[in-house]
């Protein structure tokens, strides 16, 4: 089974929490759906109960050559080779 990476983010639900606003974690999974189940079940699960949401899920390619990815999967003035996948992310992860 090829695992590719991904990053996957999630983002705070309440406007007055004094906590990070956006959260940014990068995985190793063979689909979209394990990626969000990782993180969810590995990181969120720990926290608050529904204080994050998982709101983006997006694949690195393996010929890409960007060496750290940013938020939306893009480096400084190049695009990174990426497959957003959003409604997929929300969809698996129960509210």
């Amino acid at each position: 089974m090829t695992k590719h990476e991904y990053q996957v983010v999630a983002r705070c639900t309440d406007p007055s929490h004094p906590g990070a606003t956006t959260l940014i974690y990068t995985t190793h999974a063979a689909s979209i759906q394990e990626a969000t189940a990782k993180v969810q079940k590995l990181r969120i699960d720990k926290m608050t109960p529904d204080l994050y949401r998982i709101t983006q899920v997006t694949q690195r390619e393996p010929g890409c050559t960007c060496p750290d990815p940013g938020l939306g999967g893009k480096c400084t003035g190049e695009p990174w080779c990426a497959k957003v996948e959003e409604a997929a992310a929300a969809s698996s992860v129960p509210e």
